[in-house]
């Protein structure tokens, strides 16, 4: 036991020394997994729970459980089992409840069993405000004409320490346009939150991104996109309307133009021809010397024509049988 706090003390003073380089010359790790001679660990933030993860480099070790310890290396007590995960089968181990503040250094061991031989033990240190990883939270959107409602959903309880100075973020892409938003969130992160993208084009294709800003930009992680189609837009009811009374405006004017045709040629008023009437026809042929058109009263016919109302006639020689005359002739 004494061999394996020697260990921890040096590893611990490693970490110390990192934590050191990293804070005053500000250099930062480009990976978040660490190494073990048997394990690889991640840390990272999920939904605001943080959450431990490991993988064994020898894929022929094939343990039936797990055992997972730690201490705290500003205390000088033993390792302690976290209690979640002890005997588990799970590849990973939520600490959130273990370790709560983001300024301590933790030191992990992690024991793999099959049966009730140990196959390995490997170990770590953990400082949270620089080994964290910080996973995208949960989100759905739901596409309208002109625009998009972004549904971030967030714990009920968030603890404050874990926030670690994040701020949400939603990316808009469309047609290669990237526009990322910065919501304001009062208070702590913790329940849903929905957020109105506007002013978009219908009929067009969006994609949405959601992660939480870090500092550490490597230490960030973006969700996968989600895409909406969005519908194309209606016509307002006054525009429709407009466009009905249009339609009924110019059939009602067609109407009042052919009934007026009709009832003035039903009249007499008018007499469409495309050739001279037949009499006339008849009476050029005979040699007639003359056939006079001038303009007649109304009083003028009617002794003759009763029938017939029109406000011009035809005159003819006096040797003209007016009996057979017409001035719209049949045919």
């Amino acid at each position: 036991m004494l061999l394996s706090q020697n260990a921890f003390i040096v590893r611990s003073l490693n970490l110390v020394l990192m934590v050191y380089i990293s804070l005053v010359f500000g250099i930062s790790y480009d990976s978040p997994d660490y190494t073990d001679e048997s394990c690889t660990f991640k840390i990272s933030l999920r939904n605001f729970r943080s959450i431990l993860s490991w993988e064994l480099k020898n894929h022929s070790i094939v343990p039936t459980h797990y055992t997972l310890l730690y201490t705290i290396m500003s205390k000088p007590e033993d390792l302690k089992v976290v209690k979640n995960c002890a005997n588990t089968t799970r590849s990973f181990c939520d600490l959130t409840d273990e370790w709560r503040s983001t300024h301590e250094a933790y030191v992990t061991v992690l024991e793999g069993f099959s049966g009730n031989t140990t196959l390995f033990s490997c170990s770590h240190n953990f400082w949270l405000a620089i080994d964290m990883s910080f996973e995208p939270p949960e989100f759905e959107i739901v596409g309208f004409t002109n625009h998009i409602n972004v549904m971030v959903k967030f714990p009920s309880i968030v603890e404050e320490e874990l926030q670690f100075d994040l701020s949400l973020v939603i990316e808009e892409q469309s047609e290669g346009i990237v526009k990322k938003h910065k919501p304001e969130i009062k208070g702590n992160m913790s329940g849903n939150f929905t957020y109105i993208i506007d002013k978009l084009i219908p009929n067009t294709n969006y994609c949405v991104s959601v992660y939480l800003e870090h500092s550490d930009e490597q230490a960030v992680i973006k969700s996968p996109l989600k895409c909406t189609l969005l519908p194309p837009g209606q016509e307002s009811e006054s525009a429709e309307s407009a466009k009905i009374g249009g339609i009924i405006t110019v059939f009602l004017i067609a109407l009042v133009l052919t009934s007026t045709i009709v009832t003035l040629k039903w009249i007499g008023y008018i007499c469409l021809r495309n050739s001279l009437p037949k009499v006339l026809r008849q009476g050029l042929t005979k040699g007639w010397n003359a056939v006079a058109i001038h303009r007649c009263s109304h009083n003028a016919l009617q002794s003759e024509t009763p029938e017939l109302k029109q406000s011009s006639c035809l005159s003819f020689p006096s040797s003209w049988d007016y009996k057979r005359a017409s001035l719209c002739p049949s045919d």
